[in-house]
């Protein structure tokens, strides 16, 4: 065996490649594979979840409840004509709701503790007497 064979096949790091670098492979694949069956479960469960999925098997009923009695159609092919239709419907939807925007009303601004925040920045040096004016103000025709 070469040495690049080693080291890409010891997996257990005997120095070798074995049948217990075989069963820790194996056991790999197995986990991965468990672990790719799992992500696809979520993904088929979040599909089946969406508007076009639904939309679909509603049709499918419909179109399969519908077939039944016609002879040369049958509820298989009902069925199939009915998923496109859902299909269909579903693509070709525009009225689809909105999402709800609720506007809350501005919250009133509390002059008197901004006032109180500005003369307690002058009174420690902060801000000038000048920059105590501006901002002074500024709050009192705000809130005219």
């Amino acid at each position: 065996m070469s040495s690049t064979t080693v080291l890409i096949g010891d997996l257990n790091g005997d120095g070798k490649v074995d049948e217990e670098d075989a069963r820790i492979a194996a056991d790999w694949t197995k986990e991965t594979i468990i672990s790719i069956g799992d992500e696809a479960s979520k993904l088929g469960k979040e599909a089946l979840r969406s508007d076009l999925a639904k939309d679909a098997t509603s049709g499918a009923v419909v179109g399969a409840v519908v077939g039944i009695p016609i002879p040369f159609m049958g509820p298989m092919m009902g069925a199939a004509i009915g998923a496109g239709l859902g299909v269909y419907r579903n693509f070709t939807k525009t009225n689809q709701p909105m999402p709800v925007v609720i506007d809350r009303p501005p919250v009133p601004k509390d002059n008197h503790a901004e006032l109180l925040k500005l003369d307690e920045l002058r009174q420690k040096k902060i801000i000038t007497e000048a920059e105590f004016e501006i901002q002074k103000k500024k709050i009192l025709d705000a809130s005219i």
